[in-house]
């Protein structure tokens, strides 16, 4: 009975030194991974099941590690049949969603639809993929870089998402790796201690447990390059409504914003990660049709026409829309008189390169969803895209549960596409005439035709363009053929002729002519409005566009976006090309904006605040730290103290003997019985320890047993011995010659 009672208890101590750090690994990444995946009321359920799942494999896989050669067909047999369930899921999943398993692994749930068969699989098919590496690697044969792999799995997942690890969970993670790292090792199969049970060993535990809490702490130190901060009110460049007590950038509006005035505050509205590696990206939020009494307007009767065409986008004059039907055009071969010939295609890009951006804010909820021109946001459940552009939200989607996350396809829209353009032969007369002997040759439907002559219908409105602008229009263009080369012109006229952005220049005539000709003075909205009317004046269809130009980095390469960085820029139709986004403005805008930025009283406050507070943390656990290692110095010195208080020789001798058997006791291993020993059988035990205690046994024997008062001095020599002897006696040193025989 003795011997089972034993047993029993040698694998009670066993359990949670060989098994609990694997299982909480195993569940602290399948749950980073399950708050990817799963809806937040899932996650804790899936986690839990997923400790259910790992312990049952890990006692499945201790019974038969004792059959060498059986064992291998065993685990092949179960990992065959996880394959086919694994194949089943997936093949279920796709026909039943539509949506293939790596759209769904690389994009949130929430834009592709949920899909229970995948979600299954990831608990079923990769946790066991995880579970088996982990216990191998763990229990089996140490190696630290199979443990590795398992860690660094979730972070290749939000990599290729472009997305970020929570910090407390990245925290904890790693904690429990280090953890694993000083520990596992000494309780793998192939380890010599794997028998000895080490958690008995208080120092072994406390060292272990110290050293894992202050890596922990030092992780949460680590500033953190992302800071998103509360938006302070209604301020920033596109403000609508001065007394509203919502944000500017919350809703979509048919007016646009005050060309003058702006109030931005430099605080962080978003930020953005991207698989593209761009100087700037330019997030459309709407754009305007006519421009009256000094701002441009959205009109109804322009944002009517629209035909579903399920091979392109949702808007049909789209650059990768009329990319591809100009392409399939110049293959038939019957358009080359017109310069539309194959060799225009796939010289420099073909806009079949796409890139995963991902928008995050815990503190924006836009009713909108900030893209660029080319943005494929078809594949979102919960918003809807107009034929202009703008993506908006179902429901107020994003305000309704707070902050922004999203994340699409995009096609670039940088050098290699702007060559492409600028290599187009056509005129407005060319390829009008062009379109319609492709509608008459059957190769375009009346429909793709309509929609495309209809563009320079509406956005040539000569609204707002007086003579002098008109004049000044022609002479910036006149030199040139293409459309594009027409923009161009415009676009560099400004830098030329040394016009210069100013935030804080207000003029006292606002008129655009006075932009243009008197004080060549403004910010963005000016240089958009412009050039929108320049190029209309000159027959060109353009477009006034407000959003975000992103273009500033943070350590970690994610664009931070701004309420100082919303901005305005300008779209124009291209013949052959579709519509293609300007920026006017002056380029050391840029550079003022972020001086702007770094300025910003409020940011560095925030910052100091939280940089603070992290240093008080910090302090505060290496406080406990220090407090926890030297405790028993704390305690010793409090009893010193004591003795120095009492008056008493004899009382003094009783609490030095009764601090003795107290450090005697702390210190041997348990089931030793030291207070029940005599003082000789005490002083055999200290003197084992290289302790010289006789002095005080002498006088405690003395005191207790024959009522013996001593002097000051005699007490005062024992304590001496005592104070000499108190580290061997707390088990913290030995002899020289113990350590010889050890």
């Amino acid at each position: 009975m003795k011997v089972k009672y034993e047993k029993l208890l040698k694998w009670l101590y066993a359990l949670p030194q060989r098994y609990f750090l694997p299982l909480l690994l195993g569940a602290v990444v399948m749950n980073v991974i399950f708050n990817t995946y799963y809806d937040d009321s899932l996650v804790t359920l899936a986690t839990m099941g997923f400790v259910v799942y790992e312990s049952v494999l890990f006692w499945f896989f201790e019974k038969i590690k004792t059959r060498r050669i059986l064992r291998f067909f065993i685990y092949c047999f179960i990992g065959l049949l996880v394959m086919v369930l694994s194949g089943w899921l997936i093949g279920r999943g796709w026909q039943y969603s539509g949506v293939s398993f790596f759209e769904w692994f690389y994009l949130n749930s929430d834009e592709v639809g949920k899909v229970t068969e995948y979600n299954i699989f990831i608990m079923e098919g990769i946790g066991f993929f995880m579970i088996s590496i982990l216990y191998y690697f763990t229990l089996y044969r140490f190696r630290i870089f199979g443990v590795l792999l398992i860690t660094m799995f979730p972070f290749v997942i939000y990599g290729k998402r472009s997305e970020k690890i929570d910090t407390l969970s990245l925290t904890f993670m790693m904690t429990i790796f280090l953890a694993m790292m000083v520990h596992q090792r000494l309780v793998t199969d192939d380890s010599p201690f794997k028998d000895k049970l080490i958690l008995k060993n208080r120092s072994y535990a406390i060292a272990v447990a110290l050293f894992v809490t202050f890596v922990g702490a030092v992780t949460m130190l680590l500033p953190k390059p992302n800071y998103i901060s509360q938006l302070e009110g209604d301020k920033g460049i596109f403000r609508f409504d001065i007394n509203a007590n919502t944000t500017a950038y919350d809703d979509l509006n048919e007016v646009s914003s005050p060309r003058f005035g702006a109030d931005a505050t430099g605080e962080v509205l978003f930020y953005v990660t991207t698989s593209e590696n761009v100087p700037e990206i330019y997030f459309r939020r709407q754009s305007f049709d006519i421009y009256r009494n000094e701002q441009f307007l959205q009109k109804s009767e322009y944002r009517t026409w629209y035909v579903e065409d399920e091979t392109a986008d949702s808007e049909v004059n789209s650059p990768l829309f009329v990319y591809r039907l100009m392409k399939q055009l110049a293959e038939t071969g019957r358009y080359e008189k017109y310069g539309l010939t194959e060799d225009l295609f796939g010289k420099y890009k073909e806009y079949d390169s796409k890139y995963w951006l991902n928008i995050q804010s815990t503190t924006y909820s836009p009713t909108y969803i900030p893209a660029p021109l080319m943005a494929n946001t078809e594949s979102l459940t919960y918003c809807r895209r107009t034929p202009h552009g703008e993506v908006y939200y179902y429901d107020n989607y994003s305000a309704r549960y707070g902050g922004i996350g999203v994340s699409y396809s995009y096609y670039s829209e940088q050098s290699p596409e702007y060559l492409h353009v600028s290599e187009l032969p056509f005129s407005w007369g060319s390829f009008q005439r062009m379109m319609g002997e492709a509608m008459n040759n059957g190769d375009i439907t009346p429909q793709q035709y309509s929609n495309i002559t209809q563009v320079y219908e509406l956005y040539t409105e000569k609204g707002g363009v007086t003579e002098r602008v008109e004049q000044l229009a022609h002479e910036i263009t006149d030199g040139y053929d293409t459309d594009y080369e027409k923009c161009e012109a415009i676009v560099d006229y400004f830098i030329q002729k040394g016009y210069i952005y100013d935030l804080e220049f207000e003029p006292d005539d606002e008129s655009i002519e006075y932009f243009l000709f008197d004080s060549k003075t403004g910010v963005c909205t000016s240089y958009a409005t412009a050039m929108t009317l320049m190029a209309r004046a000159v027959n060109i269809p353009a477009r006034y566009v407000e959003g975000f130009a992103a273009f500033e980095r943070n350590s970690e390469g994610a664009y931070v976006v701004r309420d100082s960085h919303a901005h305005a820029f300008v779209e124009v139709y291209i013949a052959g090309a579709g519509w293609v986004t300007f920026d006017p403005t002056v380029p050391d805008y840029k550079d003022q904006l972020n001086n702007n930025n770094n300025n910003n009283t409020g940011e560095v406050i925030r910052t100091f605040i939280d940089y603070f507070s992290k240093i008080v943390l910090f302090l505060a656990v290496v406080f406990i730290l220090v407090f926890v290692i030297f405790l028993d110095r704390f305690i010793e010195c409090i009893f010193r103290i004591r003795l120095k208080i009492c008056k008493s020789p004899a009382k003094k001798s009783l609490m030095l003997y009764t601090r003795i058997l107290h450090l005697l006791e702390n210190s041997s291993e348990r089931g030793m019985n030291v207070r029940g020993m005599t003082p000789l059988e005490i002083l055999a035990l200290a003197e084992t320890r290289g302790a010289e205690i006789s002095r005080e046994i002498g006088l405690f024997e003395q005191v207790c047993f024959g009522g013996y008062t001593p002097a000051a001095v005699e007490f005062e020599a024992a304590y001496s011995c005592y104070k000499k002897s108190w580290k061997a006696l707390a088990g913290k040193r030995r002899d020289k010659k113990q350590k010889g025989q050890i």
